[in-house]
């Protein structure tokens, strides 16, 4: 049976403090390489802060997250009650561009798609949304 960690909290940029601690205890106790286990604090953080700020704008809300071992490979499913947004349509950013040059927004999701193997998406018709990432080769030594 896999061990599953789990954390609901408030959505609220307060609270990204606490999400950060539980996924580095979750990542320590299933053995989580150190580098993996940075970009899966950073993930989850844009990932949350994009929940925050997009799905409830500002409000608050539930968002309840599960960190479990699967293989040699760290699986994260994020849910909240939001309004759905669908991260697929933002576009890439133009890193070639200065910041001055640079369109607002769209790093979150650049990052949560780089720093992950998978990261699907999901709208929960009328209750949400759903993220599922997937790090790969997470587990064990360097």
């Amino acid at each position: 049976m896999p061990r599953v960690f789990e954390l609901s909290v408030d959505a609220a940029l307060e609270n990204l403090g606490e999400i950060r601690s539980f996924i580095q205890q979750a990542g320590a106790a299933l053995g989580v390489r150190d580098d993996a286990l940075g970009d899966l604090c950073l993930v989850v953080d844009e990932a949350v802060t994009n929940v925050i700020l997009h799905g409830y704008q500002g409000a608050g809300g539930p968002v309840d997250i599960h960190v479990q071992r699967d293989g040699d490979a760290v699986v994260i499913l994020l849910r909240d009650r939001a309004r759905t947004f669908d991260g697929r349509g933002v576009e890439t950013p133009h890193l070639d561009e200065s910041l001055a040059e640079r369109k607002s927004g769209g790093m979150g999701v650049y990052l949560i798609r780089t720093l992950t193997d998978e990261a699907e998406y999901r709208p929960r018709a009328g209750r949400g949304n759903e993220l599922r990432l997937v790090k790969r080769r997470a587990i064990g030594a360097a």
